[in-house]
């Protein structure tokens, strides 16, 4: 593997791709941040697909120490469809496995409003900040607090993680997990559906995979792996006790679907803290995924335990392929 010749790709330590929502090339984007099947595979073609592990192998080397400084692997948050409907077939392809991380609820009929959120942001407005623009005339409460001091560094903070963040997208991101509670940006979400015509159920029905997709993709050769039972906006601000309820039911859940305890992990939103680590250990959880490539706070160095792997974004990742 270190022979291999990766060009001007940036990070030289082990590390995965993180992907979220896709869309069939000529096709309307299905949420924010979503790609193209033809985007894609330039990504997979750029990285070196020969560099990328399987979920197997890159858990081997987990295990023993042995990750390489060029070792990649793929992986996907959230159980969404059109991972399944269109980045699959590519993958099958390229013949390469990956790395699916599955949050519980919305495969129980607990519908997840964030995911909803961003399609109709996508799919219904003309671009995110009029989406942004009307969340936040709904959330009347935000006068002066996106100015305040917490902002700013939360802002700052952000930024240093995730360049491609846009100033409306760190608002949205502040009023949804600091100034409401999951109650009322669910009440938003709902509302604001209502007023363009369409319902909750119509727009759930487009997003994600079913407990029969997961098996599939398991019998596959893929990894499914945890990623709470809710999804919340800031898992390491729950009690532990509500933490561990996450994980284990999330734990037992994908276990029961496919025969298989799961042995990975991506942090939802990249909230954990040292005593979710404790949490996922007893699990048995063997690796964990960030959802970025900083230094994780607190920690003097990227992927600074086997729970804390590096991730580069699809967003940055299109923008090296120059295809944006």
């Amino acid at each position: 593997m270190s022979d291999l010749d990766l060009g001007n790709y940036p990070y030289h330590w082990p590390h995965g791709l993180m992907f979220h929502r896709f869309h069939r090339e000529g096709s309307r984007p299905l949420g924010q941040g979503s790609i193209t099947d033809v985007e894609f595979e330039a990504i997979l073609r750029y990285v070196v697909p020969e560099r990328i592990l399987s979920p197997q192998e890159w858990l081997a080397r987990v295990k023993t120490g042995t990750l390489q400084s060029t070792d990649i692997c793929i992986t996907f948050d959230d159980g969404l469809r059109s991972q399944f409907e269109v980045a699959l077939p590519v993958l099958n392809r390229l013949g390469l496995k990956s790395f699916w991380f599955v949050f519980s609820s919305v495969l129980n009929g607990r519908l997840d409003r964030n995911e909803i959120a961003s399609y109709l942001a996508s799919f219904i407005f003309s671009s995110f900040e009029e989406f942004a623009e009307r969340f936040e005339q709904h959330a009347s409460l935000a006068g002066d607090k996106l100015s305040s001091k917490e902002f700013i560094e939360f802002s700052a903070s952000l930024k240093e993680r995730f360049h491609f963040y846009s100033d409306v997208d760190l608002r949205f991101r502040y009023l949804r997990n600091f100034l409401l509670s999951r109650n009322e940006f669910e009440a938003i979400i709902d509302r604001m559906i209502g007023e363009v015509g369409l319902t909750v159920a119509e727009i759930a029905s487009r997003l994600w995979m079913t407990g029969e997709d997961v098996l599939s993709l398991h019998q596959g050769g893929h990894a499914i792996g945890l990623h709470s039972l809710s999804h919340p906006f800031m898992l390491a601000s729950l009690p532990l006790s509500e933490q561990e309820a996450e994980y284990k039911t999330n734990h037992q859940h994908l276990s029961a679907i496919t025969g298989s305890p799961p042995e990975s992990m991506s942090h939802p939103l990249n909230s954990y803290s040292k005593e979710t680590l404790g949490i996922l250990q007893k699990l048995n959880i063997a690796c964990g995924f960030c959802s970025n490539m900083s230094v994780p706070e607190g920690r003097k160095v990227v992927n600074s335990s086997s729970l804390e792997f590096a991730r580069v974004d699809s967003a940055e990742l299109l923008k090296m392929t120059k295809m944006i």
